[in-house]
């Protein structure tokens, strides 16, 4: 592969300024910006790719406007989800045949790694018809957001607290990627 691709850690510093954690565990100990901190670093150096926002320096506009002038091939935002679910599911922007591929053999990795549900890849679109999500409507190339797992769910939660689980996850993006995009990053 010789593609050119950029894991990075959703949440961290708001449009404001501020710590923004994202969504946290119903006991208040686990953040989702810091779990996914561990999992993009697990999958980027997997890949042997570049990363972002590990230090929760980057606002949402700020990642997107970074990855735009890297002139990279492809970038995953990396998440937890939220809301009483269970499982993985991966985001892509609709019509994108490889941002689907990706999706898919994401959200079907992490599943097995982890022994929790594949939720599948999936669209969502805002009521103008675009995607609902910034990081997947703004950036210049393929992009996919990972919801890797629930952290408001318990079972989820005690597959992927652990530094193990942010290993395996990571790790099982970073295979998932390698296989729908043709290799490891410059290979």
């Amino acid at each position: 592969m010789n593609k050119k691709i950029c894991i990075c850690a959703g949440h961290g510093k708001s449009g404001k300024g501020i710590y923004d954690p994202g969504a946290v565990s119903k006991d208040g100990r686990f953040h989702e910006h810091k779990l996914a901190v561990k999992i993009a670093k697990y999958a980027s150096d997997y890949l042997g790719c570049d990363s972002m926002n590990l230090d929760g320096t980057k606002s949402l506009v700020s990642r997107i406007n970074a990855v735009n002038a890297g002139k990279y091939d492809f970038a995953a935002d990396i998440h937890l989800n939220a809301g009483g679910g269970t499982g993985a599911e991966v985001y892509y922007y609709h019509g994108s045949p490889t941002g689907k591929r990706a999706a898919q053999a994401v959200a079907k990795e992490i599943s097995e790694a982890l022994g929790i549900k594949n939720r599948g890849a999936r669209v969502k679109l805002n009521k103008y018809g675009n995607d609902y999500f910034g990081f997947i409507r703004s950036t210049k190339p393929c992009t996919i957001l990972v919801e890797c797992a629930f952290i408001d769910n318990n079972a989820d939660l005690m597959k992927i607290c652990t530094e193990e689980g942010c290993r395996k996850c990571g790790e099982a993006i970073g295979r998932a990627l390698e296989k729908a995009l043709g290799g490891k990053n410059g290979h």
